[in-house]
């Protein structure tokens, strides 16, 4: 009976709570978190700053000086948000690290309350086999043996409590593990948004470098250079207009081609991701332009391949697109394919879908990389010449 008590006593210390040791690991690493916290609340104010200083600057009259201030701000901004992100990604690391403290703490303590458990559940197993030649042997009367027996149901009574704890401990310990788990898909997300940041950042400084190197800080060059764009896109969307026409009869004399692509394949792969999506408010010349496509990130010189089968209505250079290629197909669908370093087919053409019709560029300073902040392909969707989200047509 003695052993039993003893196991017993044994038992209830380990269903104590977390060690003192552990329990100010945790109180230091939530301290740490705290302190984090603390300063994503200032940056974010700073944030909230340079949204109202670049909302301000564009509401005022286009200049060179205004379009150089937007950046400015923009790119001080993105600086604040990858710092708020790295922070995020180190409290949420910290927050899984005290976590796995908590995890192998309750651990340890199920194990050690499993073979507590175990030799309690034996030894009462043991006390039950006693016969009554053992009982009479072993205790001066049979009074003394029923105030054993009535401490032993006493016990056994905490047992079912202890049980019922250890079940809870195990339910508790499951939960820790799902919400690390959670964390830790949170931060690979976070690592992602990290690197668009970052690449967001690169392509305000190509932007504001290609503005410096294009106007020279002239504000009547720069006026200059937005009305050539500008009527280009505008010449643009015209032409486009009248090759369509044409074009639909030369793709119903054409019995080879598709009747009309109910989804675009990807001119290129996708594996480095977006860049700048459809009307994208981070794309650094929205306050001249919206961004009428999506630009995928891709090495200078990737291969690109046709959307879908259609006709070559144009190959041509421009200032706005650089080397673009546009391409019409049925039910009033046409494709651009802009920032070429090469072309790969003609004018007055057909293609295949996946036929390879030219390599990527955009690298500032290569022929034909056109308005562009680095290397990377801008593709186009329009239906019947309004420009569309690609990434409702785009399909694997």
């Amino acid at each position: 009976m003695r052993k039993i008590v003893f196991y017993f006593f044994i038992f209830i210390i380990f269903l104590a709570p977390i060690s003192a040791a552990l329990s100010s690991e945790v109180d230091e690493i939530n301290q740490q978190i705290i302190q984090k916290q603390e300063v994503m609340k200032k940056l974010e104010a700073q944030i909230e700053i340079y949204k109202q200083n670049i909302q301000q600057k564009q509401g005022e009259s286009i200049t060179l000086s205004n379009q150089l201030a937007i950046l400015n701000s923009q790119m001080e901004k993105i600086t604040l948000d990858i710092q708020v992100t790295e922070i995020q990604i180190s409290q949420l690391n910290l927050e899984v690290e005290s976590l796995g403290i908590l995890i192998k703490e309750k651990e340890d303590k199920i194990n050690k309350e499993r073979q507590l458990l175990a030799h309690l559940i034996g030894s009462i197993h043991l006390s039950d086999q006693s016969n009554y030649l053992s009982v009479f042997l072993s205790y001066k009367s049979f009074s003394v043996y029923f105030d054993q027996i009535k401490n032993l149901e006493s016990i056994s009574e905490e047992l079912g409590q202890a049980l019922k704890q250890i079940k809870t401990d195990r339910a508790e310990l499951q939960g820790k593990r799902d919400i690390a788990l959670k964390k830790k898909e949170t931060v690979e997300k976070l690592q992602a948004t990290l690197t668009d940041r970052q690449a967001h950042l690169e392509d305000q400084k190509e932007a504001k470098d290609y503005l410096f190197v294009q106007t020279k800080s002239s504000e009547n060059k720069f006026k200059l250079l937005l009305a050539q764009l500008r009527q280009e896109y505008s010449q643009f969307d015209q032409e486009l207009a009248n090759l369509q026409k044409q074009a639909e009869k030369k793709l119903a004399e054409n019995d080879k081609m598709e009747s009309g692509p109910t989804s675009l394949s990807w001119p290129i792969d996708p594996v480095k991701g977006i860049s700048v999506y459809f009307n994208d408010p981070t794309y650094p010349f929205r306050y001249l332009f919206e961004h009428t496509g999506v630009d995928i990130r891709v090495s200078q010189g990737t291969q690109v391949g046709a959307a879908a089968s259609g006709y070559v209505a144009w190959v041509r250079t421009s200032r706005l697109y650089g080397n673009n290629i546009m391409i019409i197909h049925s039910n009033g669908i046409a494709t651009l394919y802009a920032h070429l370093s090469s072309f790969n087919v003609k004018e007055d053409s057909f293609v295949k879908r996946g036929d390879i019709i030219g390599n990527s560029g955009g690298m500032p300073g290569t022929q034909g990389a056109g308005l562009s902040t680095g290397p990377h392909l801008h593709f186009e969707v329009r239906d019947n010449g309004i420009p569309v989200d690609p990434m409702n047509y785009l399909t694997r």
